[in-house]
């Protein structure tokens, strides 16, 4: 009867396993429908503030991904956090910013029991000449690296097989990849190109795509001139100045007018920003945050990331001890913004008949 018994059970558990990820009617798994409907609806509660790397290093230390600098000094997780995917490609063990790829996958899944947001990015290396041409060296290159990125993707699940819902940024403009080079009509085929190889034969079933550029001085629809608007869901906007001078107006001033074009062709927004030890400036929040989360309806703002020394200005968050917490903390008690404790139900589905 034990026997018996416990043969129920793991079939049972079994059965319940495999219903966990079931694919709904577009081809994505059930959660990643819906983190497509609920994302755009979510700029109505507010803000989701996070960073890159976010839970993977910080100011001192590394690879605790129970650890955030945000949540060191405000009691609170990031409700989104961010990876770069370049060098998975190539098979390399760890990406551009020199962080493991391994980590990277065990903070994802780590993170994903807290059901906040994640953004990836794949600034895919120059394949070489001609890659939009069928049969060439570069596009058999670029075929071949679509689908290992692809197949990265879906190794992003938990013990049970569920896999997690992220939003995929390729391709990020950044006026220096050698994709950022080539013309508006052709930057939109390799992305759509590159979209459909994963999604038919990397079998990628946990992403949506999003547009990112990093253009902040162009109006509004020259900045989406690239934009492949049919395949993409989320529009973002990219700003990591060197410099301080005129950021939080500057960001602002651009911000608007995307969030704006962005609502009208029914995409959620997004922004990615941050600058190297926010100017040494202890009011640098309320003077540039601020009132881009209250004048800007979006769904994440993604900081930069803080690693290495402090002493090098290495950080775009606040740490423990370093000047603009207390402003910072002016931020975080802002209605506008969410962080982790006030995420609930992203991927939820909320339009059941």
């Amino acid at each position: 009867m034990l026997i018996v018994f416990a043969a129920l059970v793991a079939t049972s558990c079994r059965k319940d396993k495999n219903s966990y990820d079931e694919i709904g009617e577009s081809g994505l798994t059930l959660r990643t429908e819906n983190l497509r409907a609920n994302l755009l609806p979510y700029e109505d509660k507010g803000v989701m503030l996070g960073q890159m790397y976010g839970t993977t290093e910080g100011i001192g230390w590394t690879g605790d991904s129970a650890r955030s600098d945000l949540y060191e000094i405000s009691g609170d997780m990031p409700a989104c956090i961010g990876f770069e995917l370049a060098g998975i490609e190539k098979g390399n063990t760890i990406n551009a910013d020199s962080i493991s790829f391994k980590l990277i996958k065990r903070d994802i899944i780590s993170y994903f029991q807290r059901q906040g947001l994640v953004v990836l990015y794949w600034t895919a290396p120059d394949p070489g000449k001609n890659p939009l041409e069928n049969g060439s060296k570069a596009n058999t290159t670029l075929h071949e690296w679509t689908k290992k990125t692809a197949e990265y993707i879906g190794t992003l699940q938990n013990a049970y097989g569920i896999k997690v819902p992220i939003v995929l940024a390729l391709y990020p403009l950044d006026s220096q990849s050698w994709y950022s080079n080539i013309s508006a009509d052709d930057y939109k085929k390799l992305y759509t190109m590159t979209a459909e190889w994963m999604k038919d034969e990397g079998e990628l079933t946990n992403a949506i795509f999003a547009f990112s550029n990093n253009d902040i001085d162009t109006d509004a629809e020259e900045f989406m001139n690239r934009c492949p608007i049919e395949i993409i869901d989320v529009v973002q906007l990219t700003y990591m100045p060197d410099k301080y001078e005129e950021y939080g107006t500057r960001l602002l001033h651009q911000a608007r007018r995307i969030a704006d074009i962005s609502l009208a062709k029914m995409k959620a927004f997004g922004i990615k920003t941050g600058v190297k030890a926010m100017g040494n400036d202890p009011e640098f929040w309320t003077k540039n945050i601020v009132p881009v989360i209250e004048n800007c309806r979006m769904s994440y703002m993604l900081l930069g990331r803080n690693h290495g020394d402090f002493k090098n200005g290495d950080f775009c968050v606040p740490y423990p001890g370093s000047e603009s917490v207390s402003d910072f903390m002016k931020l975080y008690n802002n209605p506008r913004l969410l962080m982790m404790n006030k995420v609930n139900g992203l991927l939820v589905n909320h339009y059941k008949k």
